[in-house]
């Protein structure tokens, strides 16, 4: 062979060499791809059942509906990786404490640690960065952050990484009864009294119109339920108050309710929140302790026209014939913002990691892994909304989808309503004591904001955030 020869088959072999490295290099990046994956898995779990008969151990909420048909397929991972997983069913009120007692003690109870978004700050110094193990899976740490929806940038770290990945979406909704809002007798008299047509409302004066509309005390009913109880009503003040386009903290750290646009905000919703319920009585008294599950009953005895809460868990529940004898079809509207603003509210977003002193941490990565399978994400948005944008399209905006379209609305943008760690501890229990008291209308809105405000005023300086 000439010279010339030998020269052009090695610049040949090597840019073979250089292909084959970039093929490999992609498959290893890309979802679904990667070297040694089970094929149709993505994320891609490995494939050889490298971790035959370990066993993780993974903390999750008893009795969650949402959760439960991936507590029921769990059959199937353990037949395709050989992992065993044994569940931990955590009463939801001891979620935080007990995987919070059993990392600080180093005790290697769990090899997930299982959180909802408004206590992920307390255990970043437990946990483990995900970022590398982000990169060998999406290639790179923006291209996962894409794949999620927003709200997933709320929980990164004070160093910029990720120590949680997401597994759950869901966000707050309303629901209405079409019987009543489709019936045109009830359009024409809607329409003589208020000047426009009967439909799902789009804004709050709508809300207002239409639960006035069909308060009807001789017939036992209400225009709106909600889930206005303690927690769930303070949540549902800040889903609010988020949809206005406002956090609770500015970038340097003080509260958005203190002054200006935020504070009249704040005032209007919980004005109009506790008119609703004792001067104007469109919304029927129990509200003030309903939790979502009451709002669902309520609302399917035919007791009122629209209800709102966390309403997504009970959709498929409520398409069922047998489910709505006295109430009829039922749809689902995006509750309205107080203002103009198309910002999203406050998100429920469930995440896992992997604790430090984990026995099985790859066992367990192939475990997270598994739950954001588009199989698992289906048959879990019975729910929920996957916190994977695709997949949420396919369940909730295109045709045949399982989760009502005002739930992907109302959660594209939704943010996590926790900034910093500390925003979840003592800002939040007085908050909901304070609201509290304004619901059962012991208190003036303007009273439990700036009691609000100074109770996390004193929290951030305290934690250092201001001086």
């Amino acid at each position: 062979m000439s010279k010339a020869s030998s020269t052009a088959a090695a610049a040949v072999r090597a840019s073979r060499r250089t292909v084959l490295a970039l093929i490999a290099a992609t498959a290893i990046a890309a979802p679904g791809f990667a070297q040694n994956a089970i094929p149709g898995t993505n994320p891609p779990l490995r494939a050889g059942k490298p971790f035959n008969g370990v066993t993780i151990n993974v903390p999750t909420q008893r009795g969650w509906a949402s959760f439960a048909p991936a507590v029921e397929r769990t059959k199937e991972f353990e037949e395709m990786t050989g992992i065993k997983v044994n569940y931990d069913m955590i009463p939801g009120s001891e979620i935080p404490t007990k995987q919070l007692l059993a990392v600080s003690q180093k005790s290697g109870a769990y090899d997930i640690i299982t959180q909802h978004a408004s206590s992920f700050g307390s255990f970043f110094r437990f946990l483990t960065p995900m970022d590398d193990r982000i990169r060998g899976v999406w290639g790179s740490v923006d291209k996962f952050e894409d794949w999620l929806f927003p709200a997933q940038k709320g929980v990164r770290n004070k160093d910029g990484k990720h120590y949680f990945i997401p597994f759950h979406a869901n966000a707050q909704i309303g629901y209405y009864r079409k019987q009543l809002l489709e019936d045109p007798a009830e359009q024409a008299a809607f329409k003589a009294k208020y000047g426009y047509d009967l439909a799902p409302p789009t804004t709050i004066k709508q809300v207002q119109d239409i639960a006035a509309f069909f308060t009807r005390p001789d017939r036992n009913m209400y225009g709106l339920t909600a889930n206005w109880g303690e927690g769930q009503g303070f949540g549902a003040f800040l889903d609010y108050y988020n949809a206005t386009g406002h956090n609770q903290l500015d970038d340097n750290y003080n509260p958005t309710m203190k002054s200006g646009s935020g504070r009249a905000a704040a005032v209007a919703i919980l004005t109009w929140m506790q008119n609703a319920l004792h001067r104007d009585k469109f919304v029927n008294p129990d509200s003030a302790k309903f939790q979502t599950g009451q709002v669902s009953d309520y609302f399917l005895s035919g007791a009122s026209a629209l209800a709102y809460g966390w309403l997504s868990d009970y959709w498929q529940f409520m398409q069922k014939p047998e489910n709505i004898k006295q109430v009829g079809p039922v749809g689902a509207f995006r509750f309205p913002s107080f203002t103009d603003s198309k910002a999203g509210g406050a998100s429920s977003w469930w995440m896992m990691g992997i604790p430090q002193d984990a026995k099985n941490p790859e066992a367990a990565w192939e475990y997270i892994k598994w739950l954001l399978n588009e199989p698992v994400q289906t048959a879990m948005a019975a729910g929920q909304l996957p916190p994977i944008k695709e997949l949420a399209v396919k369940t909730a905006v295109n045709p045949g989808g399982i989760n009502p379209r005002a739930l992907y609305d109302a959660f594209a943008e939704a943010r996590i309503v926790i900034q910093v760690p500390e925003m979840s501890q003592q800002p939040r229990t007085k908050g909901i004591e304070l609201y509290t008291q304004l619901i059962a209308n012991k208190l003036s809105p303007e009273q439990m904001v700036d009691e609000y405000v100074a109770e996390i005023e004193r929290t951030m300086k305290r934690a250092g955030y201001v001086k």
